[in-house]
This record gives structure tokens, C-alpha cells and sequence, in this order.
């Protein structure tokens, strides 16, 4: 694989560094572990192409795992959410659980692009990588390279998911190269994950006064934590998912328009034209035509 090929860093001099241990009068007393971060279900691939990076599902992929994206070469613009970020040949970049994302304006065709995706249950940890760059340092390239290795080799994931969480751990204190979000508020990730995964569940698109229900608490009270927590309305959230749901539809499917909005969840072809027009500066059958909506920054604002 071509992550085994990678400049690493020089190997530390390990007789320089037993020198400056002490020499402790107690030899049992050590340090505990703290916050170690260990990811499940972890799956390895790469990209050579551009025109493969929005594979398998055309539009904006949305879903459950963690994607961890580390760029060997060649730019491309990854959208997430409503931030557009060029990451550079040499950077990687985290995109979180239930983010938007799709991959757009490619330096050129031929690239290399590794990928890891994985479940992760606690989501705060890693919080202070969402939208934020980070370079692929050698340190990182090394470690890259066997998590590659054991993934193709190994017979179980153990040591897939101890390189992986080793990864993460480096990952945590590393100084991002990328302005964080511009965003008012930074998202608490537990509450907008949990709304989502409600959101995704059910077929029938729940109402806030059913999600508010399945959390406990009730809806005014769901309402203002989230908008504190998030920066948005739960209600413009939950229309931008059926909207983007609605994009994957137009772009896949056979289906009318019609019934595009109404397996959308809106209840007539017009209030879904009028939601599409002001979210992406096009209607849904523009949209289909071309592929695309407009640029995020030209996208109407409500």
C-alpha cells in the first residue's frame, strides 16, 4: 500500500531518553489512564480518483461514523456542512457523525486519498478537531502506515483499533492549521447527534413534539437547549435534513418531484420548491438537471 512508502521520522535515541528517567523509590505507583479513545467497526480504503470521492451515493453524504480523510496528494474542497475547506496534499481533516459532506473543485483527476471511517461512542473528546486541518506530520505518517498494515494483515481489529486510538490520541494535540467555524456557537455534539439519529431513524419524520418526547424533556425546552448548544434553530435543522435528503433523491431516483416532497416529509410540491429555492438558489428540478446548487455563499439565509 502506498501509506508504507512514507517519509517517517527518525527513531529516537532510546539510550538518551532511559538517561533522563529517574529513579523512583516506589515502583508500583504509576500513572493512570486517562480518556483513551477506542473506535469500533473501522474500515481502511483510498481514492485515486476525483471523480470517486463522492462514491458510492452521489450528493451529500450523511451518516453515522466518524470519516477520517488524510490527503497524500492533490487539493480538493471538502464541504461539510455550510464550510467549504481546501485541504492540501499533506493535510487530513476529521468530519464528524452526522455531518454533511461531499468533495468538490479538484486541483486535478489523479489523486491519493486515504480514508478511515469508524463509531466512536463518545463524540466531546475529539471536539476541538471539527472543521480544522490538521497537517499529516511524520509522526502521523508512521502511524498511518501501520494501522494500513494491520488492516491488511491482522486476522482480528485488535491492533487496527489500538493504532487508530493512538492515532486519535496524537490527533487530540496536534495544533490545527484551519480557522475553526465561524460559527456563533460551537455545537454540543451529544445533543445534535442525538437529534439526527432520531431524525434518521424514523420513516415518518418525527415532529420536535415526538423527539422532544423520546429525550424527555419537552419541546420549548428542547427548543432553547438546542439553539444555545447548536446556533440554529432545531427547526431550520430539521428541514435541512429532509432538504438534503431530498438532493440525494433528485440526483439518485426516478421519482417526480412531487413525490420527492412528499417522501421528503413536506406537505405539497410547493412548500418544497420554495424550501429548495431558498436553501440552495435553485429548484429542485434545476437541480437535477445540473447536479448542483448554488455556492454556499449565494445560498439564501433565513
Amino acid at each position: 500500500m502506498f501509506l508504507t512508502k512514507m517519509p517517517t521520522a527518525s527513531a529516537p535515541n532510546l539510550a538518551k531518553l532511559v538517561d533522563r528517567l529517574p529513579q523512583p523509590l516506589h515502583q508500583l505507583l504509576g500513572r493512570p489512564a486517562a480518556n483513551v479513545i477506542l473506535p469500533d467497526n473501522i474500515v481502511c480504503f483510498q481514492r485515486r480518483l476525483a471523480a470517486d470521492l463522492n462514491k458510492p451515493r452521489r450528493g451529500r453524504a450523511l451518516h453515522h461514523r466518524f470519516v477520517l480523510i488524510c490527503a497524500l496528494r492533490t487539493a480538493v474542497t471538502v464541504c461539510v456542512d455550510d464550510q467549504n475547506i481546501r485541504l492540501n496534499a499533506g493535510q487530513g481533516l476529521l468530519v464528524f457523525p452526522f455531518q454533511f459532506h461531499h468533495y468538490t473543485d479538484a486541483q486535478r483527476e489523479s489523486l491519493s486519498w486515504f480514508f478511515v471511517t469508524f463509531e466512536l461512542a463518545e463524540v466531546e473528546p475529539l471536539a476541538g478537531l471539527r472543521y480544522r486541518p490538521f497537517e499529516l506530520t511524520p509522526p502521523l505518517r508512521a502511524l498511518a502506515a501501520e494501522l494500513v498494515e494491520a488492516y491488511e494483515t491482522e486476522r482480528t481489529a485488535d491492533l487496527s483499533v489500538l493504532l487508530l486510538g493512538l492515532l486519535l490520541a496524537r490527533l487530540r494535540r496536534l495544533k490545527p492549521v484551519g480557522a475553526a467555524s465561524t460559527a456563533g456557537n460551537s455545537p454540543v455534539p451529544g445533543l445534535m447527534l442525538r437529534v439526527n439519529q432520531l431524525a434518521q431513524r424514523s420513516g415518518d419524520h418525527p415532529s420536535l413534539k415526538d423527539i422532544a418526547r423520546s429525550l424527555g424533556i419537552s419541546p420549548s425546552h428542547l427548543r432553547a437547549r438546542f439553539r444555545a448548544s447548536c446556533g440554529v434553530s432545531i427547526g431550520r435543522h430539521l428541514r435541512r435534513l429532509r432538504l438534503e435528503q431530498a438532493c440525494g433523491l433528485l440526483r439518485l431516483g426516478p421519482q417526480r418531484v412531487s413525490e420527492v416532497a412528499e417522501h421528503c416529509g413536506f406537505t405539497s410540491i410547493y412548500t418544497f420548491s420554495r424550501a429548495f429555492r431558498l436553501a440552495y438558489g435553485v429548484s429542485p428540478l434545476a437541480y437535477r438537471h445540473s447536479g448542483r446548487a448554488a455556492p454556499v455563499g449565494r445560498r439564501a439565509r433565513r
